[in-house]
């Protein structure tokens, strides 16, 4: 369910600096986010989304 995700302007998800979206427990990173860019830049955002969703999960424990 979408309902609840913010989006920008121009169609993409919107994220905090941790590439959290609107939804808890969601993250969000590559083109979706910031539109088309090299591949370096989509990795960086998938492991910066990855030590998000470490930090998120176990604030959950």
């Amino acid at each position: 369910n979408t309902e609840n995700l913010k989006t920008e302007a121009w169609g993409g998800i919107a994220v905090d600096e941790k590439l959290a979206t609107s939804i808890p427990g969601v993250y969000a990173g590559g083109d979706i986010v910031t539109g088309a860019a090299t591949v370096i830049k989509a990795m960086g955002a998938g492991k910066k989304a990855a030590r998000s969703i470490i930090e998120y999960l176990e604030e959950k424990r």
